[in-house]
């Protein structure tokens, strides 16, 4: 399984890019891609599918929330 996560660098969206990414590799032990980006995106990806997108729903994802979504995809 491959799990990257696109964040916006002037959004300072970083902290909240490595937390999910340090949380992703703890439940399932891989390793995530931190991809810097702009304009104010926040993307979850897994083997090259959307998860999850914070400028499609407005709103940060729960850990819990992309665990489901892993699981389910």
């Amino acid at each position: 399984m491959k799990v990257s996560i696109e964040y916006c660098v002037q959004c300072n969206y970083g902290p909240q890019a490595v937390s999910l990414a340090d949380a992703i590799k703890g439940r399932y032990g891989v390793d995530v891609k931190l991809i810097e980006s702009g304009g104010g995106v926040f993307e979850v990806v897994k083997d090259g599918e959307l998860i999850f997108s914070k400028k499609a729903v407005g709103r940060f994802p729960e850990h819990s929330e992309v665990f489901s979504l892993i699981d389910s995809n």
